[in-house]
């Protein structure tokens, strides 16, 4: 479902590869780092956009951590490949595609927050590196979100690491005037990446907002779901916004956007084509280079104009964010 979007006039940044500055490292939550990269003056991205990150960026390095010898380029930089390297699983050869999480400004400083789960060799790489390191990115890449026009309310949910665009949205929202609130889910009050004042309560099935955010500061309503209810509302995230509908009048227009495990966001689609509400989505998925050439990022997309009815479409050049009733799931 298509609705008609508020006319935002501003243009982003063209992609470019920059080195950008580390000026800061968080620890937000189990195994999240939140980092924090200086950027141009002229930087402009919105919420929904991506950098791709190199990882291991110095061949010397890569080589001396695969504990063998490789043969070198005469005069080159780059050791000789032999196809072994490809089977090593700790050598990240290609970029990590990372959420801007917000961008922050002050006066004619800007800097970015990218969202780091310590998952695998690149993103464990990428978040030990030390205050002062240059970040090699290539960005901002993929399109956004676009705020809906109109009186909706806007329910923005984030799960696991998605949480990190929708810090994003919150705040151009917030900036915007829109009426929105914030679910964040998680399976447990451990694995939500955000840090707080002191500690929440668990409120079983009631919906009460956080107040006891620290990093990020969000200035919308926010509400907490864990799985195992040991922090805010007692189940998932769309469980979590079933649970707000209820509060509403049946008349009055919403809008949903998320990001995060694929799960919550079927879910989110289903509830969304149920309520006949307009929904935006910020698909998960592995790229390889993010521009459009390794074509790894393929999904199945729905086009009326295609005699299949469907068609495969780049999740880094027609996405991240797509409308969530286009997409067909596997």
């Amino acid at each position: 479902m298509v609705t008609e979007s508020v006319n935002v006039q501003r243009d982003t940044s063209p992609p470019q590869r920059l080195d950008l500055r580390l000026v800061e490292r968080r620890d937000a939550g189990r195994d999240y780092v939140r980092l924090v990269l200086e950027a141009p003056a002229a930087w402009e991205s919105l919420p929904g956009q991506f950098l791709n990150i190199l990882c291991e960026s110095d061949p010397r390095a890569a080589v001396g951590s695969e504990r063998r010898t490789l043969p070198w380029e005469e005069g080159g930089e780059w050791p000789l490949a032999t196809g072994l390297e490809l089977g090593r699983r700790k050598w990240p050869f290609v970029r990590r595609p990372l959420s801007v999480s917000r961008v922050l400004r002050d006066g004619v400083s800007v800097r970015l927050e990218v969202l780091v789960r310590k998952v695998g060799a690149g993103t464990r790489f990428l978040a030990a590196r030390p205050a002062g390191a240059s970040i090699d990115v290539v960005g901002p890449l993929g399109n956004h979100f676009m705020p809906c026009h109109g009186d909706h309310l806007c329910i923005l949910v984030g799960g696991g690491c998605g949480v990190a665009p929708i810090f994003g949205l919150a705040d151009w929202f917030a900036e915007l005037g829109l009426a929105c609130v914030l679910i964040l889910g998680a399976p447990t009050l451990k694995e939500l990446p955000v840090v707080f004042h002191e500690m929440p309560a668990a409120t079983g099935d009631a919906l009460a907002p956080c107040a006891n955010l620290s990093d990020p500061d969000i200035e919308v309503d926010t509400i907490l779901s864990t799985d195992d209810g040991s922090a805010g509302f007692h189940g998932t995230a769309v469980e979590a916004v079933r649970r707000r509908l209820k509060d509403l009048a049946e008349d009055r227009p919403i809008a949903l956007y998320g990001c995060g495990p694929e799960r919550m966001i079927r879910a989110l689609t289903h509830l969304a084509e149920r309520r006949g509400a307009p929904c935006q989505v910020s698909l998960e998925c592995f790229m390889g280079c993010g521009i459009g050439v390794c074509l790894s990022c393929a999904r199945k997309m729905r086009d009326p104009a295609s005699e299949k009815g469907w068609t495969y479409r780049l999740t880094c050049q027609d996405g991240p964010v797509v409308d969530a009733h286009d997409v067909i799931w596997q």
